[in-house]
């Protein structure tokens, strides 16, 4: 029998990627983490170091993973990302003590970090075999587009479960839910990657300081990992500092809350969906410079604005989180070559976690009002962004 012609396989992998991009972030929990915690004695502060405990982990993990899914394929990370990160909600669903959610933040922060960059340059990879590459801001567009589709209906799914069976079982969900990720994983099939140079014979493989150092060695490169330590900071912060300013303002129902970020994924669907069009029409390190002040002026907001255009600040942030997955991945996987691409994408992913985990603890104190936090970020973040805008990186032949 004739092999199936490769155009019938990719549009089994897209499909295949399309469910698994759906079910790689149904975090039913996580609008409800921070409430779990306090429900079983942990305080503000405790909250803030189980997150930067989290990303702590994935940064220790990040560049090792993206090494791996370099070295020995990308769709094994993809199956064991998600069963690691069940075990995680697992542990989670029953933990009572501080010690016991860290072990819940290091099981999931370790299936994280394997789901970080191989996506993205399976993707990429998948596209390329065809001749497609140029077609990937559109196709991470659709993909993100799932991705934000499922994170919504988890929240929602997370509000009605907490509501009608308190927030243990919101965490017991989220595990099951996993479980679809590492099963779509199993239906992709890799595509045979170019090779990246002459074969080394009797020479070890480079070391990844050597890898990492060559990618960098372009401005863009340099560009992106230090917009991307910015802009994550700046998603993150506002993402885990919903929670503290809804108990402030006494909204704490699980349904209230479940609908909330369920909406905030609603309003930044259609700009996901979009994003290709947008870059492609005002250019994507234009559209990039725009995202960052987006969010510094919103917390600066959200410190100052009357209850009404708090409402207003909370969705307008939704753009930035819309836009930013397949533009950061685009700008970046045109600009670094392809036995390197998981690897860089990790290293993004790397930094941007590890800034923001050393600077959240020391900026969410017990104690301290969230509008006042609010100002001081917005303001300091408002002017790192105006550097970068003034630094961009040099655009580059793309080496795909």
């Amino acid at each position: 029998m004739s092999p199936k012609p490769r155009s019938t396989s990719l549009r089994r992998d897209l499909r295949a990627l399309a469910v698994l991009s759906f079910f790689t972030y149904p975090f039913a929990i996580v609008p409800l983490y921070y409430f779990l915690l306090r429900e079983r004695g942990l305080d503000r502060h405790e909250f803030a170091l189980c997150q930067s405990f989290y990303y702590l982990s994935m940064v220790v993990l990040e560049l090792p993973t993206g090494w791996l899914a370099d070295r020995f394929g990308r769709r094994l990370p993809l199956v064991l990302g998600p069963l690691l990160l069940a075990l995680g909600f697992l542990r989670m669903w029953r933990a009572e003590t501080f010690e016991a959610f860290l072990l819940a933040a290091g099981l999931q922060a370790a299936g994280h970090a394997l789901l970080s960059g191989p996506p993205s340059a399976l993707l990429f990879e998948t596209l390329l075999a065809e001749g497609r590459e140029q077609d990937y801001l559109r196709q991470e567009s659709r993909m993100s587009t799932f991705r934000t589709s499922g994170t919504a209906l988890a929240f929602l799914a997370g509000g009605f479960t907490g509501e009608a069976l308190g927030l243990p079982a919101v965490a017991l969900l989220t595990a099951f839910l996993c479980l679809f990720a590492a099963l779509a994983a199993l239906f992709l099939e890799e595509p045979d990657r170019p090779p990246s140079g002459p074969p080394r014979q009797g020479k070890l493989e480079p070391q990844l300081s050597t890898r990492l150092r060559a990618v960098y060695r372009k401005p863009a490169v340099r560009w992106i990992l230090a917009y991307f330590v910015l802009l994550f900071f700046l998603l993150r912060f506002g993402f885990h500092t919903y929670q503290p300013w809804l108990e402030e303002a006494r909204h704490r129902g699980p349904l209230f809350i479940g609908l909330l970020y369920a909406s905030f994924a609603v309003v930044a669907l259609p700009f996901t969906r979009l994003a290709h069009r947008i870059g492609h029409r005002f250019g994507e390190q234009r559209t990039l410079f725009l995202l960052p002040p987006i969010l510094s002026l919103c917390f600066v907001g959200l410190a100052a604005g009357s209850s009404l255009l708090l409402v207003v600040f909370f969705f307008l942030q939704q753009i930035p989180f819309g836009l930013h997955w397949p533009l950061v991945h685009s700008y970046a996987n045109h600009r670094i070559p392809s036995r390197d691409r998981a690897l860089v994408l990790s290293s993004l992913s790397f930094a941007g976690r590890l800034g923001f985990a050393l600077a959240f603890p020391l900026i969410l104190t017990e104690g301290r009002p969230v509008s006042l936090v609010f100002l001081e970020t917005g303001l300091a973040t408002l002017l790192l962004g105006f550097l970068l805008v003034a630094f961009p990186g040099r655009e580059e032949a793309r080496p795909d």
